[in-house]
């Protein structure tokens, strides 16, 4: 409840009462007399020890506003007030979560329901490399949908990183909360908030704090650092196991032992919440025999218990273009003469502990190798099957196209597993054949060769092509690889994991999934980063496969992929040959050649070569790439049903949800794609889809929430121009021309050194925006011949041409890009104004009624 006050004003804030006070300064309730709605707006106490704490906190603020999490309180403005900040924040009208459990008696499914949007809100944070440092039940605040959100997200740390208090202590953070190496001053990653995860966790499902209640916080500290926490179950014996286990990993001393990361954790709550819906209740009332204080003063030590593999199934694995770790594979003769088999990927919300995603991984390896080595057998990609992950086998078998299906699961006792392989014909979906094997969790080697010695009885008619392949790994290499094939997604240390691949090559560079991987990890960073250093890089890597795996396919897409990016066509060519006969199934060789023709602009032939794919087998990944030569060809309407189409058959494919989304913008729905976006899971959006979010608030004209959202895109993607230039287009549409200026200069010396067409579009768009036309036009004739025909390019284009003053070239080329299919909304925009107003677009106008529609209209009711 707020208290009473008189009120008064923090910008353009009304603040009506007071929520709340600690050390950090004074929480107001206000309002926005701009958007008439109740804010919260916390005003942080003056740090007279850091000269640039304002700009810390703002540029952390700012960071923050983007994450746009239903489980995390919304930053709305940063307010600067002489030597205050004041954060305005969305307004919870709830309570805190310790406040929620003390005044209700939640059931344990609500608590875990809490528990997982908790961790749903921490993976968004991670996944743009922001961490909490402080999580807590005060900082978790509970509204009346019983909606958890987070807040004071980061904020505390930085802005009383030099105070006399952390100074002190050396450290930063909540006794009882903070992980061992916070304690320690080490330095931190996400896995500090998983820890601080489970003590809130411990708290909200036994009622005490893991390490006691202590009065002494250095003791407390003590028990973080070198004790073990209680047995959950000894303080709430009505806990499942599996969760009890989650609680110990989470509360793990080393951060290493901890889940991988706040998404797992959720999909293990899931699983347990599942597991608790169907099972019957338990009338039997058991006893708690310890309190937390009472288990530490004891001062009894307690040995680790092994955690057990309970009820895991294979895990999936990344979206791999070919299957992985095959021996050398011989021509094929045609692809026609073979039956199409997939691969039923498992549902990842089943996955419960890090062991069995390890185990997992190496089985999947390990069938994909067999499957793909097979007469008579055509292995569906592994990236479509993943993408069905959970869904019925019946919509699976439809939309794999398949002729078989083998469903692989995995059970776990202490100490062994066991797998099990199901054949399915996908006509009845009647199971034709199965196997069985017991597996070790320490021995990675041979529980492959048992995998695969259990698809050779499985699939006797299909005898492999070479029954004398060898991996040539020893078991301590293999291990690694598979620890850093889990670690794929994460892309903050990305350059370490590339690093450890490259010494892994050094001692055992005959495994060809190395290369795989690697080609994967330097083309999604280059696509993060837009840093030319990583293609480089790859192709240091790519010189090195011996020449034993020259022509395995997972090093010739890797070479095809750079060769692409390269614009290298005679490599490309050459390798687009080796792959026609090294790959069995022909239709991925089309659909390789579409990708070729995609990339250099040829729709024409992208859509005769994916078609021939299509003709051999109807693949939802190739209905994707249809859809996408006909987008970029400027028949969006044409791709529109096709995205729609691939939709329906797997609802959560992020890549036609992207797809339809930047259509939506391209065509002048902007709150379309603002829908889409929001609508999909935030873990799964990538930076193109971030990319196209803020270019739909620009065109939308919410300056501030675009200006946000591209400072946040530069931030992650620090060698990208293209944000810098958009926040140039902002700040000049806002009348900040210095401003504009500055962005563009920055956007010029990121570019300066590159030659690509690309690079030289993007110099040639911060020439225009510096007023230095002579350097933008050159740039445009250099890459003349060099860049694709398409939409993107031809808007840049015009865009230059009306910066700079030339209306004429400005016409051609804005007519050519609305001829390819661009809505007139995006001419209506600060950079396109002469379009609109002078008569040299006279004609164009007349041509397209809709051009400059929105300022018309804006015009009109001004001058009302």
């Amino acid at each position: 409840m707020a208290s009473e006050q008189q009120p008064f004003h923090i910008g353009r804030y009304r603040v009506t009462g007071q929520l709340g006070a600690g050390g950090m300064g004074v929480v107001y309730l206000a309002t926005d007399e701009r958007l008439h709605r109740r804010v919260a707006i916390k005003r942080l106490v003056s740090n007279p020890t850091s000269s640039n704490a304002h700009l810390r906190i703002r540029q952390e603020a700012l960071l923050l506003a983007q994450l746009n999490h239903s489980n995390i309180v919304q930053i709305y403005d940063v307010v600067e007030e002489q030597d205050d900040v004041a954060l305005v924040m969305e307004y919870v009208d709830g309570c805190s979560l310790g406040q929620w459990q003390r005044e209700r008696n939640p059931s344990l499914q609500q608590k875990l329901q809490l528990l997982r949007q908790i961790s749903n809100g921490l993976a968004r944070a991670h996944s743009i490399g922001i961490i909490h440092r402080d999580l807590k039940a005060d900082n978790i605040l509970i509204d009346d949908n019983n909606t958890a959100k987070i807040t004071d997200f980061g904020i505390a740390k930085n802005w009383r990183e030099n105070s006399d208090l952390t100074r002190e202590q050396h450290i930063a953070g909540s006794w009882g909360a903070m992980s061992p190496e916070q304690a320690l001053g080490k330095p931190l990653d996400n896995r500090c908030d998983l820890f601080a995860l489970g003590v809130l966790a411990y708290e909200l499902l036994c009622g005490q704090n893991p390490f006691g209640e202590h009065d002494s916080p250095f003791i407390t500290v003590d028990r973080i650092i070198n004790s073990p926490h209680p047995p959950a179950a000894k303080l709430n014996p009505e806990l499942p196991p599996a969760l009890c286990q989650l609680l110990d990993r989470l509360l793990a001393k080393q951060p290493d032992r901890r889940p991988v990361n706040a998404t797992a954790v959720a999909a293990e709550l899931d699983a347990i919440l599942m597991e608790l819906d169907d099972r019957s209740t338990d009338t039997v009332s058991r006893t708690v025999t310890i309190t937390a204080e009472g288990y530490h003063r004891s001062q009894r030590r307690r040995g680790k218990r092994r955690k057990l593999l309970t009820g895991a199934i294979l895990a999936g694995g990344a979206a791999l273009l070919v299957a992985v770790a095959a021996a050398l594979l011989p021509a094929a003769e045609s692809s026609a003469a073979g039956k199409y088999i997939a691969i039923v990927a498992p549902n990842a919300k089943s996955l419960t502990t890090a062991e069995a995603r390890l185990l997992g991984n190496n089985a999947l390896s390990a069938i994909k190798q067999g499957l793909s080595n097979r007469d008579g057998l055509l292995l569906v990609p592994y990236s479509e099957s993943e993408q069905l992950s959970g869904q019925p086998l019946r919509k699976q078998a439809q939309a794999l196209n398949a002729d078989l299906l083998l469903h692989p699961s995995l059970s776990c006792d202490p100490g062994r597993c066991e797998a099990s392989l199901e054949l399915i014909d996908t006509r009845n979906l009647a199971v034709i054949a199965s196997r069985g094997t017991m597996l070790d969790p320490e021995e990675s080697l041979e529980s492959r060769a048992r995998i695969l010695q259990q698809l050779n009885y499985l699939l006797p008619q299909y005898l492999p092509r070479d029954r004398e392949s060898r991996l040539n790994i020893s078991a301590q290499d293999y291990q690694r690889y598979l620890d850093l094939f889990e670690r794929r997604d994460d892309y903050a240390n990305m350059a370490a994991t590339l690093s450890a691949l490259e010494e892994l090559q050094q001692r055992t560079p005959n495994f060809p999934p190395y290369y795989e991987l690697y080609g994967d990890l330097v083309i999604d960073q280059r696509f993060n980063t837009r840093s030319e250093k990583t293609i480089d890089r790859l192709e240091r890597f790519l010189n090195l496969a011996p020449e034993a795996i020259a022509e395995h396919p997972a090093v010739l897409i890797s070479k095809l992929r750079l060769a692409i990016y390269r614009a290298e066509e005679s490599r490309a060519k050459a390798l687009l040959a080796q792959l026609k006969i090294v790959l069995p199934d022909q239709a991925s060789y089309y659909h390789l050649l579409a990708v070729y023709h995609q990339e250099r602009g040829e729709y024409p032939q992208a859509l005769a070569a994916i078609d021939q794919a299509l003709a051999q087998r109807e693949s939802f990944n190739y209905v994707l790439q249809r859809a996408l030569s006909l987008t970029t060809g400027g028949d969006m309407e044409a791709a529109k049903p096709l995205l729609q189409r691939a939709i329906a058959l797997s609802d959560s494919n992020i890549d036609a949800i992207s797809l339809l989304a930047a259509n939506e913008l391209d065509r002048g729905f902007p709150e379309e794609t603002i829908r889409l976006l929001n609508s999909a899971d935030v873990e799964q959006l990538g930076p193109m889809d971030t990319y196209n979010l803020c270019l739909a608030h620009y065109i939308e004209k919410h300056f501030d929430r675009a200006g946000q959202c591209f400072a946040g895109v530069a931030e992650r993607a620090p060698l990208d121009a293209d944000p810098l230039l958009y926040q140039a287009e902002i700040a000049r549409a806002q009348q900040r021309p210095e401003l504009a200026q500055d962005f563009a200069q920055q956007a010029l010396e990121l570019t300066r050194e590159r030659t690509d067409w690309e690079g030289l579009l993007m110099q040639a768009r911060a020439y225009a925006e510096l007023g230095q036309p002579s350097h933008a036009i050159e740039n445009l004739m250099k890459i003349r011949r060099r860049a694709p025909d398409d939409l993107y390019v031809n808007y840049a284009r015009a865009q230059i041409y009306v910066t700079t003053g030339d209306l004429l070239s400005a016409k051609a080329h804005v007519r050519k890009t609305l001829e390819q299919g661009v809505s007139p909304i995006w001419f209506d925009t600060t950079p396109f104004a002469p379009v609109c107003s002078r008569a040299d677009f006279a004609d164009l106008r007349d041509d397209y009624p809709a051009l400059c529609a929105e300022r018309q209209k804006s015009s009109a009711i001004a001058q009302k």
